[in-house]
């Protein structure tokens, strides 16, 4: 797994590289579009349910 600069949002943990694309946490099952990382801070949140 290949880690990104980013953490999650909803525990502050690494996230990694999702088999099917995007981000996961594997602390808390968040998972992020590869779109969260380019995306203004502002925007709306992409993060989609890992559950």
């Amino acid at each position: 797994m290949q880690q990104p600069y980013g953490r999650c949002e909803d525990c502050g943990e690494r996230l990694y590289e999702h088999i099917e694309g995007g981000y996961n946490c594997t602390n808390c099952g968040e998972r992020y579009s590869e779109d969260f990382f380019d995306a203004d801070p502002e925007s709306s949140k992409v993060a989609v349910a890992g559950h």
